[in-house]
C-alpha cells in the first residue's frame, strides 16, 4: 500500500529537466545552423561586393594612394603600370570583389561565432558574442595598420632597396667600341653659350605665363607654355638606377591585399588566445611555460601568410607576439573571473 503510494506521489511531481540535455543540439540541428550561417555570410559578401563595385575607382585611389605618396616621397614619378590593354580594369574587377569580401569579414566572422555559439551553453554563448564583435573591431585594425603603419614602411623599404642598384660605369671601353663598331664620341667645348639658369621654387607659381623652373616640392622640372604645363620628373642623385620603382597593377593590388588579409587574421590572436584558455583547452599556464614554441609558430606563421620577404614578416610577427602576450594577460583575468564564479556556485 505505501509501495503503490509513494509511485503515485512520484507520477505526480515533475521531473527536473536537465540543462545540458535542453541546451544539446542533435546533428541535424547543426546541419542546419552551419547552413543559414553558411547562406548568410554569402550574403552579407555579395551586398559588400555590389556596392564595391559601384565605388571601385574610389577604393582603387585608396588602395594606390600609399604606393604613390612614397613613390613622391622618394622623387619619382607616382604612377602604376599597366602590362596589358585589360590590365586596368581586370584591377578595377579584382579589387571590388576582394574588397567586398575584406569589407563583409567582419560580418562573416559574426556568422562564424554565430555557428560556434549554437552548440555551446547559455553561460558559454555570452562570451562568445563578445568575442563577436572583439573579432570585427580587430580585423578592421589590423586592416587600417597595415594601411597607414606597415604598408609604406615595407613600400619605402623596396623602393630603396631597388634604387641601390646603380647604372653606372656604363660606358664602352676601347675594345668593345671596337668590337660593335661604335665611332669615338668627341665632346666640342663652345665659349659663347653661357650656364642656364634655372631657378628652384616651392611651388608652381600661378602668375608667370612661360618659363622654366625646378619645383622642389614635387621634384619636377616644369616648363610653362601658352599651352599650358609640361613637367618631368627628376632623379635625386647623380646616377640613375638601374631598377626603377614602377610597379605593376596587377602586382601590387594582389601584394596589397594578400597582407590586408594577413593583418586582419593575425590582429585576432588576443581572441584566440583567450578562448583556448577560458574553454580549457589550454590555460594560461600552459602558454606561458610553451612561449618560446608560440614565438617559433609566430615566425613560422607570418613568413606562411605574407609575401616571401622579411620586412613584411617582422611587421606581421612583431604585432602577433605583443597581441599573444595581450592574449594571455586576458586569458588570466578570464579563468580567475572564471574560477570566482565556480566558487560562488
Amino acid at each position: 500500500m505505501s509501495t503503490n503510494a509513494a509511485r503515485a506521489q512520484s507520477s505526480t511531481i515533475p521531473e527536473e529537466v536537465d540543462p545540458v540535455e535542453s541546451s544539446r543540439m542533435s546533428f541535424g540541428d547543426h546541419l542546419e545552423e552551419l547552413r543559414s550561417c553558411l547562406i548568410r555570410a554569402l550574403l552579407g559578401v555579395a551586398l559588400a561586393t555590389a556596392l564595391a563595385l559601384m565605388f571601385g575607382t574610389s577604393v582603387l585611389s585608396i588602395v594606390f594612394r600609399p604606393l604613390l605618396t612614397v613613390q613622391q616621397a622618394n622623387g619619382l614619378q607616382p604612377r602604376l603600370q599597366a602590362l596589358g590593354p585589360t590590365d586596368a580594369f581586370a584591377a578595377y574587377m579584382k579589387i571590388s570583389f576582394l574588397t567586398g569580401f575584406l569589407v563583409s569579414m567582419p560580418w562573416v566572422l559574426h556568422q562564424g561565432w554565430r555557428f560556434v555559439a549554437a552548440g555551446l551553453y547559455a553561460h558559454e554563448r555570452r562570451f562568445v558574442q563578445m568575442l563577436t564583435w572583439a573579432s570585427s573591431g580587430l580585423f578592421a585594425i589590423g586592416v587600417l595598420f597595415l594601411y597607414f603603419v606597415a604598408l609604406p614602411i615595407v613600400l619605402q623599404f623596396f623602393i630603396s632597396f631597388n634604387r641601390s642598384f646603380e647604372a653606372s660605369g656604363l660606358m664602352p671601353s676601347a675594345f668593345q667600341r671596337l668590337l660593335l663598331q661604335i665611332p669615338d664620341s668627341k665632346t666640342h667645348a663652345t665659349d659663347n653659350v653661357g650656364p642656364l639658369q634655372v631657378p628652384v621654387l616651392g611651388d608652381d607659381p600661378a602668375d608667370q605665363k612661360t618659363g622654366m623652373w625646378i619645383n622642389s616640392r614635387t621634384r619636377r622640372l616644369v616648363v610653362r607654355t601658352p599651352d599650358g604645363l609640361w613637367s618631368t620628373p627628376l632623379e635625386p642623385a647623380a646616377v640613375s638606377p638601374a631598377v626603377h620603382s614602377e610597379f605593376a597593377i596587377d602586382f601590387y593590388i594582389s601584394f596589397v591585399l594578400q597582407l590586408a588579409l594577413a593583418f586582419g587574421i593575425a590582429f585576432e590572436t588576443p581572441l584566440v588566445v583567450s578562448f583556448i584558455a577560458w574553454t580549457g583547452i589550454v590555460s594560461a599556464a600552459s602558454m606561458v611555460r610553451a612561449r618560446r614554441y608560440i614565438i617559433f609558430a609566430i615566425v613560422v606563421i607570418a613568413a606562411v601568410i605574407t609575401p616571401p620577404d622579411v620586412m613584411s614578416q617582422l611587421l606581421l610577427a612583431i604585432p602577433m607576439y605583443l597581441l599573444f602576450e595581450l592574449g594571455l594577460q586576458i586569458a588570466k583575468v578570464a579563468e580567475r573571473a572564471k574560477r570566482k564564479s565556480a566558487d560562488k556556485a
